[in-house]
Parts: C-alpha cells; structure tokens; sequence
C-alpha cells in the first residue's frame, strides 16, 4: 500500500515530473476540496508523455507546458459535463417507463400482469431473462412495502392489494427497465418504438420519417444505461465509451458517418439522445454544449480544446448534426 503524502508531498512530486504546480497554496486548496485520487490520477493521462508505442513513460512525465489548472479545469468540463447530460438522461429514462407502463398495461390489464411469465417474449432463448426481471419487479415491491415509510407501492398494496406497472416503475432502475424491455414481445416492445418516432416526427414535420424498430431502442437503451452509471458514480465522463453496434440506421438517419458513432463515444450518445428527446430538450443540450465549451475553450495551453472534444469523438463540425437552434 502507497504511505500517506499530504498535499504540500504531493504538489513536489508532480513539480518533479515536469507539472507547473502554479500558486502552491491555491492548489492546495483545491486539493483539499477534491480528492487527488480523482482529480489528478483521474485526468492527468491527457497531459502526460507518451513513447512512440503509446504507452505512458515510466516513470511518469509530463508533457510541456503542462500546468495543474489545466487537470483542474478537465476535472470541471466533466463534472460540467455529467451535470448536463444527466438532465436528459434522466428526461428520456422517465418517458421511456411512461411508454413502456401505458403500453403493457393497454395490452395486459389483469391485475400484477407484469409478475405473469405468459405476458413476455416466447423465444426460449429469454426464458432466464424474463424470470430475472419478474424476480426484480417482486422484490422491488417487497422492498418497499418493509420500509418504515410510506410510499405509493406501500399504499396500491394496502389499498388495492397490488401495484400497478404505472407505479411500479418509478421504482425500478434504467437497468432494470433494460431488462425490462428486452424481454417484452415483439409486438409491444416495437409499438413503444413506434410511441418515440410518433414523437419525433410531430415535432419535427421533415420530409424523411423517423422510423426506430426494436434493436435501435434496445441500443440507445443499452448506451444511456452504461453512461448512467458514469454520471450516477461521478466517473470520468468525457472519454468514457459504450460500443454497440447498431447504430447504422442513425448514421444513415441524421447523414452522418459511421465511424464517428461506432466509437461508442459522448458524441454517439448525443446523436442517439436527439433521436429520442423533445425538440425543445434536443435544443436545449445543443446549447448547453454549446456554452460549455465555449467557457472552457481559452482553460487549456499545452493541449487544444479540439483534443479534448476528439476524445469525446465530437468532429469538428459537430454542431451541424446537432438539433438546429
């Protein structure tokens, strides 16, 4: 186990690998706000030297110029930059299980459906997901009827003597509602596909129909899901990656080249995002975007603000396939 260093140790051993520690007091202040561990191991890799192989040196240098208010400022853009998306996140989470519950209660409408195996997918291959996920939906009401406080499922039982899946999911996690929709039939998982395109061409009145099946949601999903959890447990945000790979039909859709989605990157997520928000939060994520980097342009010296969005794998001209505003 690495001894303990206090903050003075560890501003002398970055100065001794070639970091412009700047003002020692001020960095000492932020490092007593933020832990070491997650501002400086966590960006310090953009800043560091690396051998023709790619690989960092050892032992580790820093790159020229590179100064502590740069890691700082990348530790902000992220913590920025979970802040936004987790809005819109959390925006398509909630109208997803609004589409999911309407449409399953519509089709199934006998009391507690959702806790009945004939009410999901017939491919024998789901057999084991479909009983994980009535399992979650039993155990999520469990849970909540043994709290000590109220709450709607606490009351729909006493009450009612079950729990309506309206109800019931505003209880389950993304992940959860992943398994969820996965498991469902054909028919219902793709009229919930359908519920986001009647949506979006309403809103948007173009010449060309949005017309997202079952695997394209299941992916957008499957992405939000992951980069969920990043901005849940505050990891770093802005070079995560979440690959998967159908994504051909919003390449195609939004005229963009495949390549930049497959990265599985924060600009995949973008352009799976627009195809599932309002209009007015499409635009609105466009120029929150917009604003923050805007504000962290001029924050970097030894590397380029066009570095950073490249790990991102936001291209140059990223803002062309963004929501017009």
């Amino acid at each position: 186990m690495k001894p303990f260093k206090t903050h003075r140790q560890q501003l002398t051993i970055l100065r001794s690998r070639s970091l412009n520690t700047g003002n020692g007091s001020h960095s000492m202040r932020y490092l007593e706000e933020e832990n070491y561990y997650n501002v400086i191991n966590g960006y310090k890799g953009l800043f560091l030297k690396k051998d023709d192989d790619g690989r960092f040196f050892e032992p580790e240098e820093y790159i020229d110029g590179a100064h502590i208010d740069e890691i700082f400022c990348l530790f902000k853009l992220d913590r920025g930059l979970r802040n936004i998306y987790v809005k819109y996140l959390l925006k398509f989470e909630s109208n997803l299980k609004s589409f999911i519950a309407y449409r399953f209660a519509e089709k199934f409408k006998e009391p507690n459906a959702y806790l009945d195996l004939n009410n999901y997918s017939k491919d024998s291959r789901k057999i084991k997901a479909v009983l994980k996920t009535i399992s979650i939906l039993s155990n999520t009401i469990s849970q909540q009827v043994s709290k000590k406080s109220k709450n709607s499922i606490d009351h729909y039982v006493d009450k009612h003597g079950g729990v309506p899946i309206w109800v019931l999911v505003n209880y389950i996690t993304i992940g959860n509602v992943s398994y969820f929709y996965s498991v469902l039939d054909d028919s219902l998982a793709e009229n919930i596909a359908k519920d986001f395109n009647t949506k979006y061409n309403r809103e948007r009145k173009k010449q060309q129909s949005l017309l997202m099946q079952r695997k394209e949601l299941e992916s957008i999903i499957k992405i939000v899901n992951i980069m969920r959890n990043v901005c849940a447990h505050e990891e770093r945000f802005y070079s995560k990656k979440a690959k998967d790979n159908r994504i051909a039909y919003f390449a195609n859709f939004f005229d963009i080249d495949q390549e930049l989605l497959r990265q599985g990157s924060l600009f995949t997520l973008t352009i799976l995002l627009r195809a599932v928000l309002s209009k007015k939060d499409s635009q609105a994520l466009h120029r929150e975007l917009r604003d923050i980097f805007k504000q962290y342009k001029n924050c970097f010296a030894s590397v380029k603000i066009e570095s950073i969005l490249k790990i991102m794998g936001f291209p140059a001209n990223w803002r062309l396939y963004m929501e017009p505003i």
